[in-house]
């Protein structure tokens, strides 16, 4: 089993470091095209991973899991999220010109984040792992507005990638492994007036962790801390959604959200 794990990182460092040499060749321009190119190896080689994934796609919107649509959306996932990552491993490994990233990315609905910011308790952003995202913080950064994210270690990934890579663009980067002192590192950013991205898309492993919610046609433990973190700052709390991936990325701020007029786990509810 010890073995089986050390060939398993073994073999996702070298992809990193293979992928990493490949993207500094032909540069971030060409990583979403890469991405693409990727998605469609990863689609065609998925096998039970594949069909397990159409299978609930087809069981989200209620279709049949052979529909041709479905199959047609999940490609169409593969080649847009592997071109996300794809941008996002340029752009973290050597910091790209401010001009080249401006012309990628769009972000409407603005006005609802400078009226929570106005409030004078920072603005907690609930983002997705959907498209670059990144991209999305670095141009609000870019436009002057101090920027923190808290995220999780990728295994894929080496030490530090991360950080330094939203270090780069003056992006504040809290480690989320890193428990209360991630914590403390949130409610000070916030009372600094700051927007702070959170993503709160992905479930917990331990059900013990979180709360648990029907999330798409699910039962997943999903985190509490998003609304904890609301709660206790009495920060505006508002969504960030992909709008489209196509011809550049599109985000869009939406209003703000009312949270605590109930319970720690109708407001967990709510947000899900």
């Amino acid at each position: 089993m010890e073995l089986a794990r050390e060939l398993r990182r073994r073999n996702r460092r070298a992809m990193f470091l293979s992928l990493r040499t490949l993207l500094r060749l032909i540069g971030f321009q060409r990583a979403r095209t890469l991405g693409s190119w990727l998605g469609d190896l990863q689609f065609w080689s998925g096998g039970r991973q594949r069909q397990r994934l159409q299978r609930e796609i087809a069981h989200v919107l209620g279709r049949p899991p052979h529909d041709p649509a479905v199959r047609a959306l999940l490609l169409q996932a593969y080649r847009v999220n592997n071109g996300a990552l794809m941008e996002i491993m340029a752009m973290f490994d050597q910091r790209q010109d401010d001009s080249t990233l401006a012309t990628r990315c769009e972000l409407s609905g603005l006005e609802h984040l400078r009226a929570a910011l106005s409030q004078g308790r920072g603005a907690i952003v609930l983002a997705t792992h959907m498209g670059n995202a990144s991209l999305a913080m670095i141009r609000l950064s870019q436009s002057g507005l101090p920027v923190s994210l808290l995220y999780r270690k990728a295994r894929m990934m080496s030490d530090g990638f991360f950080q330094n890579g939203l270090e780069q663009y003056g992006i504040q980067a809290i480690l989320a492994n890193s428990g209360i002192r991630a914590y403390g590192q949130m409610l000070a950013a916030l009372k600094q007036g700051r927007v702070l991205f959170l993503m709160m898309d992905q479930g917990l492993r331990k059900a013990e962790d979180g709360v648990m919610q029907r999330f798409l046609g699910k039962d997943v433990p999903m985190p509490a801390g998003p609304a904890q973190l609301a709660r206790v700052s009495r920060s505006p709390v508002l969504p960030m959604v992909a709008v489209a991936a196509s011809p550049v990325w599109q985000f869009e701020f939406q209003p703000q959200l009312a949270l605590g007029q109930g319970t720690l786990e109708a407001d967990v509810d709510f947000l899900t």
